[in-house]
């Protein structure tokens, strides 16, 4: 993979940990590649290797739901949240804001 981010949960003082990511486009769909780069990671971490898919909007990109993503524990769930919106930053890609007057 050719990019990684590096995710410090539950609390910014916990172990970093690396996701090594790629990101591919097609059409109106952006694909988010992610896979840990560590063997070791935390029990509440239940996913090794995931995926976020996006719509791109007028505003920005629309994260489509995953079910195999969110069909974990809280903490996997929220990680992945952030791991998501780490990505977006890192790549300068904007997030479609619904509540967006613009």
């Amino acid at each position: 993979m050719a990019h990684y981010v590096t995710i410090a949960y539950p609390q910014a003082e916990s172990t970093p940990i690396r996701v090594d990511y790629s990101v591919d486009l097609s059409e109106n769909i952006h694909t988010i590649n992610c896979a840990l780069a560590d063997s070791r990671v935390p029990v509440w971490l239940q996913l090794r290797k995931f995926c976020f898919s996006s719509s791109k909007k007028s505003g920005g990109y629309v994260q489509m739901f995953t079910e195999v993503n969110y069909s974990k524990n809280m903490d996997t769930s929220l990680f992945l949240d952030l791991v998501y919106s780490s990505i977006m930053s890192a790549e300068r890609l904007k997030m479609f804001d619904p509540l967006s007057k613009n």
